[in-house]
Parts: C-alpha cells; structure tokens; sequence
C-alpha cells in the first residue's frame, strides 16, 4: 500500500453494510417472534419452579420441563392450575 485509495475496499464495505440492513429487516419479526416465546418459556419455567419449591412441602409438584414451561408462559396461572389438574386426575 502506498498510500493509493482503495475503491473494492470501500465497495465490499458498502455492499456488507447494505447485506447486513438487508438481513435485519427480513429477519426482524421472526426473530422478535422466537424472542418473545423464548422469554414466555423462561417464565413458565421459573413459575414452575418457584410452585415446585413451595410446593415441596406437602408433596406438590409439577414436572418442568419445555413443553410445560411454554404452556405455563403462554397460559399464566391458569395454565399452572391445568397442569396440576391433569396431574391428580
């Protein structure tokens, strides 16, 4: 390099730049999507957790995993209480 301005640098940036904004906007509602039932899930999960915890004590308890913890965060309470309903049926 002697000092000479490199043009297929600057063009590689650009279209890098333009692939990059390109990828964000095609991308942005699914990902949004998967986030938002992501953090349902660690919610549900952690409900779950916190029932089998205080639950312990007189030998109530859910199984946690995936599934119920997406149905506990999409559901809320209501769904907790379906889970221990279909448990003791």
């Amino acid at each position: 390099m002697t000092g000479e301005f490199d043009w297929n640098l600057v063009a590689a940036a650009l279209f890098g730049l333009l692939m990059l904004i390109f990828l964000v906007r095609v991308f942005y509602k699914p990902l949004k999507i998967l986030l938002r039932i992501l953090l349902w899930t660690v919610m549900g999960g952690t409900v779950i957790y916190l029932y089998n915890l205080i639950g312990a004590g007189w030998g109530l308890a859910v199984g946690l995993n995936l599934i119920s913890a997406f149905i506990v965060g999409v559901m809320g309470l209501p769904g907790l209480g379906a889970l221990i309903t279909l448990k003791y049926l």
